[in-house]
């Protein structure tokens, strides 16, 4: 207990300054290296780490789709041919170097890398879009890491105070329905007083309907992000992705609800009319 308190004051130590300089290449930096270390965890997870054509190219695959991020933000005319060509590129080359493999890797595990890496991917750079989101961003990320950690705190005080009924025991046998749900009033209330504090401190306009609707779906969506993770793990035989966190795992073991969270919050912003967004 003492090195979780410990690591988790370290990360907010560092995660603050991170934020504050959100709107500059240090947050986009920052994630890259989240990123990068995520698919790292991945690659040792299915049992890829040494198969180094496959492992590399996965890190130069995120790398370089960060950096064209960073390049190209709100560009798409130039972003989306380009990220659809080196998409094929990473594919083509993964399935190439796995056919050469001659069996020695599994095409079980370049689909699971792939699909992983893609899965990573997509979750951090749509952290990166939303904080560029212009007027409103600086507030819209925010909801990402509010949603995700105020989900997982209510579930887990539920869940331990009044947690009675296994939610999926096969998957994770300690989460219970009574937490789930736990989860979601966590996420609620931890949005209600958001929106309170930037309506009344900040003078932004906030439309609390939308806001505590999207609070329900980022609170079943953390949870199955979580639950996702751990069925990965548990099909793997390991307790934890990685050890950059003492006493919390790693970066997956970490981010894994804020990955599946982020493009959901990212999609609602960005198809969803004007007229119901959540923030004026």
């Amino acid at each position: 207990m003492l090195k979780r308190i410990i690591t988790a004051v370290v990360c907010i130590a560092i995660l603050i300054p991170v934020l504050i300089f959100s709107d500059t290449w240090v947050f986009t930096l920052a994630l890259g290296l989240l990123a990068l270390l995520a698919v790292y965890e991945i690659t040792g997870c299915i049992g890829v780490r040494r198969k180094y054509l496959l492992a590399c190219t996965s890190y130069l695959f995120t790398a370089v789709v960060i950096f064209l991020m960073t390049t190209y933000f709100m560009e798409f005319e130039k972003f989306i041919p380009t990220l659809f060509g080196i998409g094929y590129v990473y594919l083509f080359l993964i399935f190439v170097f796995t056919m050469f493999s001659c069996g020695n890797i599994k095409f079980s595990q370049a689909a699971e890398l792939v699909s992983v890496t893609c899965y990573i991917i997509i979750g951090f750079l749509s952290i990166i879009l939303l904080r560029k989101w212009p007027e409103t961003g600086q507030y819209l990320y925010l909801l990402i890491f509010i949603g995700a950690w105020m989900t997982d705190t209510g579930a887990y005080f539920v869940g331990v105070l009044f947690g009675k009924h296994k939610l999926i025991p096969a998957v994770s046998p300690k989460k219970t329905v009574e937490g789930a749900v736990g989860g979601v009033f966590g996420c609620v209330i931890g949005y209600a007083v958001y929106g309170l504090i930037l309506d009344k401190c900040f003078s932004v306009s906030v439309n609390y309907i939308a806001l505590l609707i999207l609070a329900v779906v980022i609170a079943v969506v953390s949870q199955l992000g979580d639950l996702i993770a751990s069925y990965i793990k548990r099909e793997q035989g390991i307790k934890d992705f990685g050890f950059i966190f003492p006493g919390h795992g790693g970066v997956m073991d970490r981010f894994d609800s804020i990955i599946a969270v982020a493009p959901v919050i990212y999609g609602a912003t960005l198809l969803l009319p004007s007229t119901i967004h959540i923030f004026g």
